[in-house]
């Protein structure tokens, strides 16, 4: 991985970070989204560990690993070597990271930024929009600590304070399906510009959890508990997803991350690749505003 960041600094345009005291008492109120997927208890000590799970696509750990003090530099690079590397590699080439040099790149949803900070490492004009200020400041000392520069924008994101047609990609992590989400996509289909691209990262619902309770829903008799409603709440199939984003063309949706230990012994005969494509628990839809789009724009200019 390369370790070597720019040390161009620019001004970043967002509300004043928050201290390192003030992220150590995060008990995850402040990420109601990756709360409700991380049960409790949230004690600050805790959040930390299974927000770092939760970010570098581990599963949650009662105690973690190291020294490392949460929030660090050292943290959030251990967190990206953990989540760009082995089960989750797809991540750089599906998501583009080298491919949007000169673009202006929106960044929406939930984590720490670890996928968008990789757009700018890559020379892109990144702009983060979160509803939480205390994610928002989690952002933005994530890309402090690295030298990379960006603009971190509180607000809504059902009410981007955006100009229409001025953005070239969206990326979007962790998209939660229902509520206000429409709303959100009308947002991203306004501010791209024709032509641009949407990258949306979404958990599947026809995951390995799904086909294990529904293959073998005996086990649960054996105490094996199905998945939860609640944690089957943010999760969606190929083909909402593709309606979600029905004004939007050329449409491709990927499915990946699975471990093979993951698997019941009864399928792990088959290939991972084959595997991943069946029950992987992540989509990742593609997508492009049409180029038609930009007959309205000028229509609406005049």
């Amino acid at each position: 991985m390369d370790e070597s960041y720019p040390r161009d600094r620019h001004e970043i345009a967002a509300p004043a970070g928050l201290a390192v005291k003030d992220f150590l008492s995060m008990t995850g109120a402040e990420f109601p989204q990756e709360a409700a997927i991380l049960p409790g208890p949230h004690s600050p000590g805790e959040f930390a560990q299974k927000l770092y799970a939760y970010e570098s696509l581990n599963p949650p750990v009662l105690h973690y690993e190291g020294e490392v003090e949460p929030y660090s530099l050292q943290w959030f690079l251990n967190i990206e070597s953990q989540r760009h590397s082995r089960h989750g590699r797809w991540i750089p080439r599906l998501l583009e990271f080298s491919k949007h040099s000169g673009e202006t790149l929106l960044g929406l949803g939930n984590g720490l930024g670890t996928d968008w900070l990789q757009y700018a490492r890559n020379n892109a004009d990144v702009i983060v929009c979160s509803p939480s200020t205390s994610q928002l400041g989690l952002i933005r000392r994530n890309f402090e600590l690295r030298g990379l520069s960006g603009r971190f924008i509180h607000a809504q994101p059902t009410c981007l304070p955006l100009e229409t047609a001025s953005i070239d990609v969206v990326c979007i992590s962790s998209l939660v399906p229902g509520g206000e989400t429409e709303a959100m996509v009308d947002q991203v289909y306004r501010v791209l510009k024709p032509g641009g691209k949407v990258l949306a990262v979404t958990r599947a619902l026809y995951d390995v959890d799904f086909w294990f309770s529904t293959l073998f829903f005996w086990a649960r008799w054996l105490g094996y508990p199905p998945p939860s409603k609640a944690s089957r709440v943010s999760c969606t199939t190929a083909r909402r997803l593709k309606r979600l984003f029905g004004r939007f063309i050329e449409h491709r949706i990927h499915k990946r991350q699975l471990r093979r230990s993951e698997v019941p012994h009864i399928w792990r005969f088959l290939p991972l690749p084959v595997l991943v494509r069946l029950m992987g628990r992540i989509l990742v839809l593609k997508a492009f505003k049409p180029l038609s789009a930009a007959i309205n724009v000028q229509a609406v200019a005049a």
